[in-house]
């Protein structure tokens, strides 16, 4: 399936309600793409998007590397988003502020026996790709003709990322300790990517062949997790650290960790790029509103030389 059936597919659902709309440029979520939203709309919180409730109505904001632009636009398949149920009945290129090329897309949405009018603008920044979806059910048309959404559509903004510092301060948890590991990346609101290049088996470094680089993720969930569920909401955890395969969990069980009741799982992997074996340390941390999880992978052969790095950047996670 093609990028843009994959991100229009994504671009349903909406949650609660937020702060009041301003005739201001809004930013949501804190992204680094903003519009002036209808007339409404308000901003959902934890949620890159708004939402007008009582119109069922709902606006979602997808940030995206620079490349998807030309792939989305150049491979544009009208059958992809009909196999979502969307059926695209206009497509033209508009221009937005600053000279940002975009395309825009209307339509609508199969849903049941209904049918949801459809926008989706693909906008080509300098640095980044930004998709913006709007739906709403047909009896809400009155309340949203055409003119307004495509006027509010054409005031798409982007601006430029926070730094690695700035994103790190927003996140709910500080991490004291490094240990020779690097941020790589911070997701959204929640998570931190922490990588330390090691060379991969069989010297690969030397031959030039693919490596496989250590890495440590730290992520907090909200809700309490009970203590006789602990252990198994571990075990579903591992199963989704990304970049390895045929994982087999050698052994494991509850520990403190940070001074909260927490559980740690080792296991054994195959990193899915090189193929190499990987060894894999999950903790869990357990709170009473949410709780952390952090996950460390190195290759096997230097797994117990860095287990001691990944425990000392466990230790140093705390929540704020």
């Amino acid at each position: 399936m093609r990028l843009v059936a994959r991100f229009a597919a994504a671009a349903f659902a909406l949650a609660v309600l937020g702060l009041p709309a301003s005739a201001q440029t809004i930013y949501p979520n804190d992204g680094t793409i903003g519009m002036v939203p209808p007339e409404g709309m308000v901003p959902v919180p934890g949620v890159p998007g708004f939402q007008d409730r009582a119109a069922s109505a709902s606006i979602l904001v997808l940030e995206m590397p620079k490349p998807a632009f030309a792939e989305i636009t150049s491979n544009f398949a009208p059958e992809e988003l009909q196999k979502q149920g969307v059926t695209v009945e206009q497509r033209r290129d508009v221009t937005l502020a600053d000279g940002v090329p975009a395309v825009l897309l209307k339509g609508f949405q199969t849903v049941g026996a209904g049918a949801l009018k459809k926008w989706i603008l693909i906008a080509g920044a300098k640095e980044q790709t930004g998709m913006v979806t709007v739906q709403f059910p047909e009896a809400s048309a009155a309340r949203y003709p055409d003119a307004k959404v495509e006027e509010a559509l054409k005031t798409v903004v982007f601006r430029a990322p926070p730094s690695t510092e700035e994103m790190l301060a927003k996140l709910p948890f500080t991490v004291a300790e490094t240990e020779g590991y690097k941020v790589m990346k911070v997701i959204g609101s929640s998570a931190v990517l922490l990588t330390k290049p090691e060379t991969g088996a069989a010297g690969a470094a030397d031959k030039g062949g693919p490596q496989t680089q250590s890495f440590f993720i730290v992520a907090v969930g909200p809700g309490e997790i009970r203590e006789e569920e602990r252990e198994a909401a571990a075990k579903r955890a591992i199963t989704s650290v990304p970049g390895i395969k045929e994982l087999r969990v050698e052994r494991g069980g509850p520990l403190r960790v940070g001074g909260q009741p927490g559980f740690e799982l080792i296991a054994n992997a195959v990193d899915q790029q090189t193929g190499q074996p990987v060894k894999v340390a999950q903790w869990l941390s357990f709170g009473r509103t949410g709780y952390l999880r952090m996950v460390g992978v190195a290759p096997t052969e230097n797994f117990d030389a860095d287990y001691g790095a990944m425990r000392a950047l466990r230790d140093g996670v705390a929540l704020r």
